[in-house]
């Protein structure tokens, strides 16, 4: 066999990249032994690689065969001298191995191509490295975990201790019931009866049933599905173990027995007692009491430091919402201890709530119930629209009943008042959820004619003897005519009173034709002894909501319309229409104020409050001031007011009582009709404002002064003689104060 070509050899070299390091051996050619060795490197090839050529008269050098012969045979490289240039190893290994010997003939390395002679990494080498980077990476995590565990256990283990313990036990607020109300002799008004919560532990509840429970308790508890859902997918990311609570307000008896009774149906819902606020007489005391409903979250930012909770009730209106700070209990605790799981094991310890207190009213429920069935008559067979009834003690303001009608029932706040229920209440023209006897103005009509008296009085305009000739039942001013609703002739104060003639007060505010003498007082007097008296300011009474009504003079209406005052704006005022206008409680304190001897009250609700040990409580001292008014001017309406039921425009036939007071009659600008004319007819209120002296005289000893106001209870004039609060309030106190009470 011949010398290879050098091209040849520098094919197989390009066949095998990489290998460029190789020491190539020639086949022995024909004319004898021959050796050439390539210009590369003599290094020999790695271990357990290419078999290593011999040389010649060198002794065999024994080596495992590559992985070619996994038996591990000891094989001997081939001498020079051997047959063909193969080496015993290619022979053992045979044709389709021998391409792996780097001493092949050329012809095996043209099928196998040469293999690469340079020294790689053994095996074992790169294992060690291995090793001593694993060991380096264990060293690593274990130095990271000791040093989290030293700073978990030495520097800052009280730190989680404490943490642990938290989680561990844990302290729970245990509610504390609303204290009572009560009227003046004690009858219970307002207290708590047993309700029930209603909650889901979302660890209970698989997820897929999660929207089915949600319908389902959205149906039985009146609210949403979707925010139903929410709650609990919130407090599965929360705690999935504490109980989340769904209705905010407490739900009645038979609601939590369906969820009991068909627990396979409310699968991780939980049912809790809990009170639910109750109103004894409902929609009597609604607009007095008013009603608690769910904390706000704006509430609650507020009241967080005074121990409020989120789901807390809290007093919305009336005397719920004044007296909240006596009402509300003190909340226990309870110390309890939980597995790992959250789940309550037992209690530790426990510090009982104290109930609120028992907050006294001054009203009487006896005269609130006669004071609402005859207000409640009147709405049913007379078709009133409205209908408000206040009563007051002159000696000291304390309100003896407040009724106003149409009202609400509080207990639908407490039990939850649905959405359908709400809107209607809203959507009632007749505004129900006002409590009219504080919150609605109205003109105050011919009551009004005391305050304009006691100004002529006060200011010496006029005095008893001051007599107008109302010769007709009309006059014009300007083109403008005014009315009385009839001719009465000769008229001095006490009867002009009595009967109520318009004319005669048109002539002390402004002056007219039928007493030229007379010199009207004018409405700046009219306004400050008003006001003097109360109007146009909020009473002050404990109960939130409260109007301040309006009382005009120049200055307000230049204020208030940019318009200068006229003679007619007087004439208006001077018998409570036009712009005057007053609630049922501001009327009512004013006479009340008159009956006393000359004392503007503050008016109250409140009477007493008491502790659950029987304490007494201190409450707010009441304000009160005393009238700018001679007791002789006083005396003259107080005497003038007995003559208007005795002689008058409100006479009472078989009186039991010697009951005083006013009547008035105000027109509204709601429709009535058309009159023969084709003109439109205004419909009318009416008022009586009245008192009793404790005996008949001028004395101002009154006990009791009551206003009694129907809305659109007149359908024309002629029906002033038949006004229905005067029989009102004639019924009402015989029965309260005469000798069958």
């Amino acid at each position: 066999m011949g010398f290879p070509r050098w091209s040849r050899l520098g094919s197989d070299l390009r066949r095998a990249p990489g290998r460029v390091r190789a020491r190539v051996t020639t086949a022995r050619g024909r004319g004898g032994p021959s050796r050439r060795r390539s210009r590369t490197s003599h290094a020999d090839p790695p271990r357990g690689g290419s078999c290593r050529p011999g040389r010649v008269g060198s002794r065999p050098h024994l080596r495992r065969h590559p992985r070619g012969h996994r038996g591990g045979h000891l094989l001997s490289t081939a001498r020079s001298g051997d047959s063909g240039g193969e080496c015993p190893l290619h022979r053992a290994a045979g044709a389709r191995d021998i391409s792996r010997c780097a001493t092949s003939p050329p012809r095996h390395r043209e099928a196998g191509g040469v293999r690469s002679l340079v020294r790689q990494p053994s095996r074992a080498f790169v294992s060690v490295r291995r090793f001593i980077a694993f060991g380096v990476a264990i060293v690593v995590i274990f130095s990271t975990l000791t040093a989290r565990l030293y700073d978990l256990e030495i520097v800052r283990g009280d730190y989680y201790h404490q943490l642990s313990e938290q989680n561990r036990i844990v302290r729970l607020p245990v509610p504390a019931e609303r204290g009572g109300i009560v009227d003046r002799n004690g009858y219970v008004l307002a207290r708590n009866i047993p309700g029930f919560a209603i909650s889901v532990i979302p660890v209970d509840l698989s997820r897929t049933r999660e929207d089915e429970l949600s319908q389902r308790l959205a149906a039985l508890l009146d609210l949403p599905s979707d925010a139903i859902g929410d709650v609990i997918r919130a407090q599965r990311i929360r705690n999935p173990y504490e109980p989340v609570r769904i209705s905010k307000t407490p739900v009645p008896r038979e609601i939590a027995l369906v969820v009991t009774e068909r627990a396979e149906l409310f699968p991780g819902v939980r049912v809790d007692p809990e009170s639910i606020r109750f109103y004894v007489d409902g929609t009597l005391y609604a607009p007095v009491i008013g009603y608690t409903g769910p904390i706000t979250e704006q509430e609650l930012a507020k009241l967080k430091d005074s121990g409020y909770l989120p789901d807390d009730d809290v007093g919305r209106t009336g005397i719920e919402d004044v007296y909240e700070q006596f009402l509300r209990g003190t909340y226990g605790w309870r110390e309890i201890e939980r597995d790992a799981a959250q789940r309550e094991i037992k209690t530790l310890a426990l510090q009982r709530a104290t109930v609120g207190n028992t907050v006294s009213l001054t009203i009487d429920d006896r005269l609130q119930k006669l004071l609402d069935a005859e207000l409640r008559k009147g709405v049913d067979e007379d078709k009133f629209t409205q209908a408000v009834g206040v009563a007051i003690n002159p000696q000291n303001g304390e309100i003896l009943a407040m009724v106003s009608i149409p009202g609400y029932d509080n207990n639908m706040f407490a039990r939850g008042i649905s959405t359908a229920e709400l809107a209607a209440l809203n959507a009632d023209d007749r505004h129900p959820l006002v409590n009219k006897a504080i919150g609605d103005r109205y003109p105050a009509g011919s009551t009004f004619k005391m305050v304009t008296g006691l100004s002529a009085l006060s200011a010496g305009t006029a005095t008893r003897d001051t007599v107008v000739n109302v010769s007709a039942s009309s006059f014009s001013v300007s083109g403008t005519t005014f009315y009385d609703w009839r001719a009465h002739g000769s008229l001095d104060f006490v009867h002009g009173f009595a009967h109520s003639s318009d004319i005669y007060f048109y002539t002390l505010a402004a002056g007219t034709p039928f007493a030229p003498n007379v010199h009207g007082v004018g409405p700046d007097a009219i306004a400050k002894y008003a006001r003097m008296l109360g109007f146009g300011a909020p009473t002050g009474i404990d109960l939130p909501g409260e109007d301040g009504g309006i009382m005009p003079d120049p200055q307000w209406k230049i204020a208030t319309f940019d318009e200068p005052w006229t003679i007619g704006n007087t004439y208006q005022e001077a018998i409570g229409q036009g712009f005057v206008a007053v609630t049922p409680l501001q009327l009512l304190n004013a006479y009340a104020s008159v009956a006393n001897g000359g004392t503007l009250w503050q008016p109250h609700l409140l009477k007493q409050v008491t502790d659950a040990a029987g304490k007494t409580l201190p409450i707010p001292q009441w304000t009160s001031q005393k009238l700018d008014m001679t007791q002789e001017n006083l005396r003259l309406i107080r005497e003038a007011a007995r003559r208007v039921v005795t002689i008058g425009h409100a006479y009472m036939p078989n009186l039991k009582i010697p009951i005083a007071g006013k009547t008035g009659t105000a027109e509204f600008g709601a429709s009535a009709g058309k009159d023969s004319a084709g003109r439109n007819k205004l419909g009318f209120h009416n008022w009586f404002v009245s008192f009793v002296p404790q005996a008949d005289n001028t004395d101002p000893t009154a006990q009791i002064a009551m206003a009694i106001f129907t809305y659109d209870s007149s359908k024309s004039l002629c029906e002033l003689c038949l006004n229905p609060a005067v029989g009102m309030t004639q019924r009402i106190l015989e029965q309260y104060l005469g000798p069958n009470k």
